[in-house]
Parts: C-alpha cells; sequence; structure tokens
C-alpha cells in the first residue's frame, strides 16, 4: 500500500477523535463544500432551466424575423429572389406567411369593447406551436376547424375574460380603410381551442384564426384597390437559436438588397425585448452565485489547511528527521484533503440532485405566472454542469492546498517543529 495514503488515513480521523479544534473545523469545512456543491448545482440547474424554457416559447410563439410589405402591390411569396436568400441561412427553421388586423369585440359580461389582433395564419403554420401551447381542444379537431371553418383560437386568459369556452360564437369586428375612410366589417366566429403561452405579450392581445379570412374580407371589399387573392401582410422565419448576431446578420442582408420593398422586424426590435434581457440576468446570477461559493470554500480551505499545518507541525518534524522527503510529508497533505473532500462531494451530489429529480417530476416549488411566464421552477439536469462544479471545486481545494503545503512544509526546520507545543 502506498505509505503517504496509508499514513494520511490512519492519521486525519484519530486526530480529529482527539483534537476538539481540529473535529470542528474539519466538520465546518466539509459542511461548506456540500452546501457549496448543493448550491451551485441547484443555481446551474434552475438558471439554464428558466432560460431554456422561456428560449422554447420565444423560438416558437412566432417568428423571431417578420418581413412586411412596404408596397400594397408587392407580393413576399412571389419574391423568389428573397426566398432564395433567406434560406441560405442553415438555421431558418421554416418561414411562414401571416395577416394581421386590428379587430374589436364586445365583452359578453360587462358589454366592454375590447381591442385585439386577428392573426391570420395559413395550414403549415410552425406546428410546434399547436403542439407546445394548445392548452383545451384535440390538436387534430382544433386544425381541422381552424383552417376549413369559422374556427378561431383565444388565449385561455382572453377566454376567462370574455367569458367565452370551447364551442361559444362571438362576433368578430374587422377593421379596414377605404379611400382613407375606416369601416368595420363584422363576422360570426366560434371558438375552436385555447392556447396559453404564459406570455402576456402575446396573450393578452392575439386571437388566431385562417389567414383566408381577412384575405376574402380584403378582396371583396376592394379594400386598397387591390384585388390579389393572395395578398400577404408579410412572413414570418422561425430559427432555431435567438442569438442576436445571427438574427440580425439576416435583417442586415435583407436591408442592404430589399430595403425599398420590405420592412424587416426582429424579435429584438418588438415587445419581447424586456423578455431577452431578463434571460440574460440568468447568467450573471449564476456567475455571482458561483463566485460566491468559490471565494468561500478557497477562504475555508485555506483556515482549514492552516489548522492542520499547526496540528500535524510535530508529526513533520519527526517525519523529516525520519530521513522523509518534503515531497512525501507534501502528498500526505494532498491526500488529508482528498479524504476530507471525498466524503461532501458525494453527500452535496446526492442531496443536489434528488431534489432537482423531485422538482422536475413533483413540481412542488410554484411560481407566479404573470412575473416569470411559468407556472413553477424548471429545472434542466446534465451531467457536462454538474462534472464541471465538481472538477471546479477540487481543483480549488486541491491547488489551495497543493501550493500553501508546499511553501509551508518546505520552511519549517525539524529540530523547531519537534520543540514546538
Amino acid at each position: 500500500m502506498n505509505f503517504e495514503w496509508f499514513f494520511s488515513k490512519k492519521t486525519i480521523w484519530k486526530n480529529c477523535r482527539k483534537s476538539k479544534i481540529l473535529r470542528t473545523i474539519v466538520l465546518v469545512t466539509q459542511n461548506i463544500i456540500c452546501f457549496g456543491i448543493i448550491v451551485s448545482i441547484i443555481t446551474f440547474s434552475i438558471g439554464f432551466g428558466f432560460k431554456k424554457i422561456i428560449k422554447k416559447k420565444l423560438l416558437n410563439i412566432q417568428g423571431q424575423i417578420t418581413i412586411t410589405n412596404l408596397k400594397i402591390d408587392n407580393s413576399i411569396i412571389r419574391n423568389k429572389s428573397l426566398k432564395k436568400d433567406l434560406f441560405l441561412f442553415k438555421f431558418i427553421r421554416c418561414i411562414n406567411p401571416f395577416y394581421e388586423k386590428d379587430v374589436i369585440i364586445c365583452d359578453n359580461k360587462s358589454q366592454n369593447v375590447e381591442k385585439f389582433i386577428f392573426k391570420g395564419i395559413s395550414k403549415d403554420y410552425n406546428p410546434i406551436f399547436f403542439q407546445n401551447f394548445l392548452v383545451i381542444g384535440y390538436l387534430e379537431k382544433v386544425k381541422k376547424k381552424l383552417f376549413s371553418d369559422y374556427g378561431i383560437l383565444l388565449s385561455k386568459k382572453v377566454s376567462i375574460s370574455l367569458g367565452l369556452n370551447i364551442g361559444s360564437s362571438i362576433i368578430v369586428n374587422f377593421f379596414f380603410y377605404k379611400n382613407g375612410n375606416p369601416f368595420f366589417i363584422s363576422k360570426k366566429f366560434y371558438v375552436c381551442g385555447l392556447y396559453d403561452t404564459s406570455i402576456p405579450e402575446f396573450d393578452d392581445v392575439y386571437i388566431i384564426g385562417n389567414i383566408k379570412h381577412i384575405q376574402y374580407f380584403h378582396n371583396n371589399n376592394n379594400v386598397n384597390n387591390n384585388r390579389n387573392k393572395d395578398f400577404l401582410e408579410g412572413v414570418e422565419i422561425f430559427v432555431s437559436d435567438i442569438s442576436f448576431d445571427k438574427i440580425i446578420s439576416i435583417k442586415k442582408k435583407i436591408d442592404q438588397k430589399y430595403s425599398d420593398n420590405f420592412l424587416v422586424k426582429t424579435i429584438y426590435d418588438q415587445s419581447y425585448e424586456k423578455i431577452i434581457e431578463w434571460i440574460k440576468i440568468f447568467d450573471i446570477n449564476i456567475f455571482v452565485i458561483n463566485m460566491i461559493v468559490i471565494i468561500t470554500v478557497f477562504f475555508n480551505v485555506i483556515v482549514f489547511f492552516l489548522i492542520l499545518i499547526i496540528e500535524r507541525i510535530k508529526t513533520i518534524g519527526i517525519l523529516k528527521t525520519l530521513g522523509a522527503r518534503n515531497k512525501v510529508i507534501h502528498k500526505i497533505f494532498l491526500y488529508y484533503i482528498i479524504q476530507i473532500l471525498v466524503p461532501p462531494l458525494i453527500i452535496g451530489n446526492s442531496i443536489g440532485i434528488i431534489f432537482l429529480f423531485l422538482q422536475n417530476k413533483f413540481r412542488f416549488l410554484s411560481l407566479n405566472k404573470i412575473q416569470y411566464y411559468v407556472d413553477f421552477v424548471p429545472v434542466y439536469l446534465n451531467i457536462n454542469y454538474i462534472l464541471f462544479i465538481n472538477l471546479s471545486i477540487f481543483l480549488i481545494c486541491f491547488s489551495t492546498v497543493f501550493f500553501s503545503s508546499w511553501f509551508i512544509i518546505n520552511k519549517i526546520p525539524p529540530i523547531n517543529s519537534i520543540e514546538f507545543e
């Protein structure tokens, strides 16, 4: 058996039982390391959990880039050059047409008039939206009624405020301009499904329906003297990453070539900018909390090591007198820290992972959906960041003892250390 390992194993726990001071400092050090592991794992997991779930919402609620017509007689769909340029970007998932119109609805409860935006979409509109956010109504039936009948989707929040449910009829008043004069076109719809994104900027505003309704009203009433039955307001571009650089690169390329025909807006220009900034705060929180953990562990290990040196100074002198080299004594102290470090690492990881597993399964920690865009604390368990945390804590403790012991042990004369009391 390795002498250094055997000696450290036999002496560290024996000395802890004899010395109250050493026992106390060992327990404090182990508890701080254990607590640091738990806090770091939970911080990383919840921080990345929030980022992942909010990004997932922002990637599927509506297109991260919108291109709208600046000219009435222009057509995005027929512009083959534009479509070819867009698909050069590999991270574009899909491109879907849309048409938005201001509408007014009369509240069945209070008879108050409320303003919304009727968002007309096509059959091939981003399917993940329906899969993720449809909360009431069967997916296939909802899509069939939405695109073959006069069905519409309301947010769960709006349906409650208007006193409506699945199957309820509703009069939607579309707001148009003709020759500079405003007028309304009223049409009866019924609610075929309810959605819930938990993003107030979307849920409070949008009613979703078939794009052909708006195109029909547009053409049959000769709005703006335009008889193009396929006329669209624009297209939404769904991407696989909401990183600022990638999205802005598309915007710049389109602006350089098509600025006279199309208006390009990104998710950073619209009402979701605050949410994106809120996501970035999690990176700061993760960094700050883990820096506090690292600093706490570092200073505690330093204190532990100094007390250990004082407690073991006679042993150092005896070993040196017997001919032990500084390298051997150095290894003994490194093995001390390994034996002190391993138990809190195992306990801390176990507690942290079990807590996150239970939260992920039972969601016993809830949140205010209005403030946090989600009604539970999301967690994201990833083996990579757990290994990173453990490796970081281990390296901090190991390097602290390594350099400290190498400097101090070499400076201790054998005779003075034996006489030390």
